[in-house]
């Protein structure tokens, strides 16, 4: 799987001035709000961030991300984290998948140097998100996303920040990834780590080029055709929650500078191709 949700959840070089990025702004009768396709971690090659994404930052009034980001910059969320990512009620993973595809992953932490059995308490969203981290640290992708460094520019400033869902939510959207089909979902994740490399430097060039299209090919389109139950959840459903929000955002003199994984903007269901049906200009800067 986790080909999609590696860009997904890490939706993540160098830029002409004249190339367009991933943000685009967004008025209807007067008001205006900024809508940003974010990466969540960076490689310090990635940096800096488009200058458009500065300059929106500065035009903007309030910040608004995904989740309350102090939830997440939170000691201790990863223990949290962790906790909704493991089995509570006795199960093992062992006992979710098949003998041999276990010892697949504890050969892939055998190969890692990395202590055997640490997936045994997992389901499989807390597995793939550890294989994840193990991954970036090899790679070096550990530099904070646009989500988090814009956050800690509106603390600093005094700006107001908001986030769409609370964090429960948004923690259940991705604990549940996998459930009840652990078998495939594990296998192509094991594949999928092979080419973490590839294709996160794919999906920055895409992305900081503002190729909208190009994203929606290697991610929208994938995850709509391989894994439409994962689409459904976390991008259509959420989607369909956040537009109201983001609507209601143009109803008001401040100015919102809305940070929120790319893949939410772009494609068939996304909020960018909702606000132009509605009637909203829609301009790419």
């Amino acid at each position: 799987m986790d080909k999609i949700l590696l860009a997904f959840l890490a939706f993540f070089i160098s830029l002409s001035a004249t190339a367009q990025t991933s943000l685009w702004k967004v008025t209807k009768a007067g008001e205006e709000i900024y809508l940003a396709g974010t990466i969540h971690v960076l490689a310090p090659s990635d940096l800096p961030f488009p200058k458009a994404f500065d300059e929106a930052y500065k035009a903007s009034d309030i910040v608004v991300l995904e989740t309350e980001m102090s939830e997440i910059l939170d000691p201790n969320f990863q223990a949290r984290l962790m906790a909704n990512f493991s089995y509570r009620d006795g199960r093992l993973l062992t006992q979710m998948i098949s003998p041999e595809l276990y010892q697949e992953l504890q050969q892939y932490l055998r190969d890692r140097g990395l202590i055997p059995h640490i997936f045994i308490g997992m389901k499989p969203a807390g597995v793939m998100l550890t294989m994840l981290g193990i991954e970036f640290q090899r790679l070096g992708i550990s530099e904070d996303g646009a989500d988090t460094v814009y956050y800690q520019k509106a603390i600093n400033d005094g700006k107001a920040t908001l986030g769409l869902e609370s964090i429960e939510d948004h923690i259940g959207f991705i604990a549940e990834l996998g459930e009840g089909n652990e078998e495939r979902y594990l296998k192509q994740t094991l594949e999928d780590m092979k080419e973490t490399e590839s294709m996160m430097r794919e999906m920055v060039l895409y992305w900081k080029s503002g190729d909208a299209a190009g994203l929606e090919k290697i991610v929208v389109e994938q995850m709509k055709t391989d894994y439409p139950k994962v689409y459904q959840s976390l991008l259509v459903d959420r989607n369909e929650r956040w537009l109201p929000q983001i609507k209601s955002m143009l109803m008001t003199p401040e100015v919102e500078f809305v940070l929120v994984g790319a893949a939410h903007l772009i494609g068939p269901d996304g909020i960018l191709k909702e606000l132009k049906q509605q009637g909203y200009s829609v301009r790419q800067m």
